[in-house]
């Protein structure tokens, strides 16, 4: 039988993991990637990070982004977006999938922004209106009742 008391749930790893410090691990985490992270990516980017594997300092982050609201009820997913002109809602267009939105001549002709939406949807029955300088997109969701039972059973 295993000693499920021994190891690797005793007292002495509980003690250890209360004394540690988070500063104290994540410079050992970005000690370790700095030693495996080859020499030439270093300064390879225009943007200087402090950490390489941080998103939100590398240039992605300078790309804009709709200022969109998502968010789901009983029976649809609603999608609020701002415009900030009367001009941006004649060229603007709106497409989706089964499980993303697709915003295209958003700010500039040619961009497009894609908005993962929280459950599937329905191919036919969405609605857009604007009002005020906001986008209000209204699709009902998709009941996905496509699944199956998997039988369990024991090896000898």
């Amino acid at each position: 039988m295993f000693p499920w008391g021994k190891f690797p749930f005793n007292e002495d790893l509980k003690k250890m993991t209360d004394q540690m410090n988070p500063a104290d691990i994540q410079s050992y985490v970005n000690d370790m990637i700095k030693k495996y992270i080859p020499s030439q990516w270093e300064n390879s980017g225009d943007t200087k990070t402090e950490n390489p594997f941080n998103a939100s300092a590398t240039g992605n982050a300078q790309e804009k982004k709709p200022d969109a609201a998502v968010f789901e009820t009983f029976d649809y997913v609603f999608i609020r977006i701002q415009l900030q002109n009367e001009e941006q809602q004649k060229q603007i267009k709106f497409f989706h999938t089964s499980n993303q939105a697709i915003i295209e001549n958003f700010f500039e002709i040619g961009d497009r922004h894609i908005i993962t939406l929280p459950c599937l949807v329905k191919r036919k029955g969405a609605t857009a209106l604007v009002k005020d300088l906001i986008l209000e997109v209204q699709i009902p969701k998709n009941i996905d009742m496509q699944y199956t039972e998997v039988d369990i059973s024991e090896k000898f």
